[in-house]
């Protein structure tokens, strides 16, 4: 019965897909193991298996396990080994850890030629193990033989020592001792003595005796200087009057 167009288009989409994300994935950690003793290069003939042949094998990234080894040989491997007619071997040498995926031919080897077919594979080195991208052989009786080896891998990075620097040891600065200067002991200032200032003895002058002023002793005037006023009438007040202004004249002629 034919299939539909649409679900052949919607398989192929699918297994587009699938390849893909197959392919994009880390192969160290996503590929298929492969353990099978019968492809041992010491199984000659049907030694161990009857003849096989890889016509059939998926293409993607496996891993080869188990006793019958663990990687593809570096050698050409003689006809009707590896429970074959015509074992496959690699030609070239397998990656260094850090050569990534690398590009190698599986050479088969048949009636003297050591290359009679041949497929384009990948490898990686991954760890203590390698990976291989295999595709089916060209036609039957041909498959991928394995030995073992030992896988090298990389030294462990040895841990680096950073040497530690010794602490400086800072010599303790003594301390400076200053010495004490001794207190000047200043001599007490004797006390001077201000000899007492003689009393200045100022000669008394001594008091004028301003000798009395003689009193002035108004002469008297004799009665008989006073003439009486002829004209005058009989003695009464304008006698005295006029004996009075005299007496005034005379004091202020002394």
């Amino acid at each position: 019965m034919d299939m539909p167009s649409e679900m052949k288009t919607l398989l192929l989409i699918l297994g587009c897909l699938n390849c893909c994300h197959f392919l994009s994935a880390d192969p160290c950690k996503n590929h298929k193991v492969l353990e099978q003793p019968w492809r041992s290069t010491n199984c000659a003939n049907t030694d161990c298996s009857s003849l096989q042949c890889d016509d059939n094998l998926l293409t993607g990234w496996y891993r080869f396990n188990g006793p019958g080894g663990s990687t593809i040989p570096e050698a050409v491997v003689p006809v009707n080994h590896c429970s074959t007619q015509a074992p496959g071997s690699l030609n070239g040498s397998h990656p260094t850890p850090g050569d990534g995926e690398v590009n190698r031919t599986v050479c088969f080897h048949w009636n003297g030629n050591p290359c009679a077919w041949n497929v384009e594979i990948k490898i990686k080195h991954c760890s203590d193990y390698f990976v291989y991208y295999l595709k089916k052989s060209p036609i039957c009786r041909l498959a991928y033989c394995t030995v073992k080896a030992v896988i090298p891998t990389l030294p462990p990075m040895p841990e680096t020592t950073v040497p530690t620097t010794p602490e400086s040891t800072v010599p303790t600065t003594p301390e400076t001792t200053v010495p004490t200067t001794p207190e000047t002991t200043v001599p007490p200032m004797p006390e001077t003595t201000v000899p007492p200032m003689p009393e200045s003895t100022v000669p008394t002058t001594p008091e004028s005796t301003v000798s009395p002023m003689p009193e002035t002793t108004l002469p008297q005037i004799a009665s008989s200087m006073i003439v009486p006023n002829p004209t005058s009438p009989a003695p009464g007040m304008g006698g005295k009057q006029f004996q009075l202004v005299i007496i005034l004249l005379i004091a202020g002629r002394l």
